[in-house]
């Protein structure tokens, strides 16, 4: 088992989708599934229950995880301590991140000490409060968190098998950024399903949406005859995919919402390191990192 591999895990675990997870860990998602393949073959138990393309942990990934996080918090602990040892090294940066940002620390770090080897980097993974409060307090120079306010109750999470679609005139689609509090406004629909596992991902996603208790469900029909009205949304299964195609009048908001989609993501930095060469070098390199990645969009916080 290797350090990355517990942090892929970690994206697997806070994400519940390969894809997703594969994005923040900079992989495709055919790689990020043979490591946790070669992850459950090394335990030899099950560390995910998968449905489709979504996962949840089962009771030995929930031990893996913790083992994870005390993995990455014992192997930072190990670097500082070994940073006293090591001659070559004279100054360190320590760092904090959330699992969103998997992706991009690690790599801007490495260029980074390419360029800089007499200026060792910590990297702690941490959740965002945590990194938020250890910025005010000293224990980081800096961290890359996903913003608390900024994405609290706005994020759409929908299984990748479930599909939320409407009427090419509905008054949504004027948006360029459509959002969670955008279809809380909205009466939703879903169609039947008879595959139970079908069923249950429809489940998930109306949950997902805080609209399983006024859910209505149809038929594919009867579903597309009234999204006339222009005020309803609903959510179908891949299945549908090419019905939906085959109709001009329906538009897929979930590819609107893929199109569109930015995570993101906080340079959080205590004020007086804002005047300090290197971390300003760092997040220099940071930014350039997240400039090459168009998914990625960086804000700047100070404390």
């Amino acid at each position: 088992m290797r350090i990355e591999q517990f942090e892929q895990f970690i994206a697997l675990a806070h994400h519940q989708h390969f894809r997703k997870a594969a994005e923040v860990s900079n992989l495709s998602t055919s790689a990020l599934t043979r490591s946790i393949q070669t992850l459950e073959l090394d335990l030899g138990c099950d560390l995910l229950t998968r449905s489709t393309r979504s996962v949840k942990l089962t009771p030995a990934g929930e031990v893996f995880l913790q083992y994870c996080q005390q993995a990455l918090d014992n192997h930072a602990l190990l670097q500082q301590k070994l940073s006293k040892f090591a001659s070559n090294k004279n100054e360190k940066i320590v760092i904090g991140y959330s699992p969103e940002a998997i992706g991009l620390v690690p790599q801007a770090c490495g260029k980074f000490m390419q360029k800089f080897p007499n200026i060792s980097i910590e990297m702690q993974l941490q959740d965002a409060d945590t990194l938020a409060e250890n910025v005010r307090n000293g224990q980081l120079d800096l961290a890359i968190n996903s913003p608390i306010t900024a994405n609290t109750g706005k994020f759409i999470n929908l299984p990748e098998q479930v599909v939320l679609f409407c009427h090419k005139d509905h008054p949504i689609l004027k948006s360029s950024n459509i959002q969670l509090p955008h279809l809380n406004k909205l009466p939703i629909l879903a169609t039947v399903s008879t595959n139970q596992a079908l069923s249950k991902l429809i489940n998930q996603a109306a949950s997902n949406l805080n609209k399983l208790d006024s859910l209505r469900l149809g038929t594919f029909e009867q579903i597309v005859s009234k999204l006339n009205d222009c005020k309803h949304i609903a959510l179908t299964t891949l299945d549908m995919m090419q019905k939906i195609s085959n109709d001009e009048s329906l538009v897929n908001l979930s590819a609107s919402m893929e199109r569109n989609s930015t995570l993101t993501l906080e340079l959080q930095v205590a004020k007086n390191n804002l005047s300090a060469p290197n971390v300003s070098e760092l997040l220099n390199f940071i930014t350039l990192e997240a400039n090459t990645r168009p998914e990625i969009a960086l804000a700047k916080a100070t404390f």
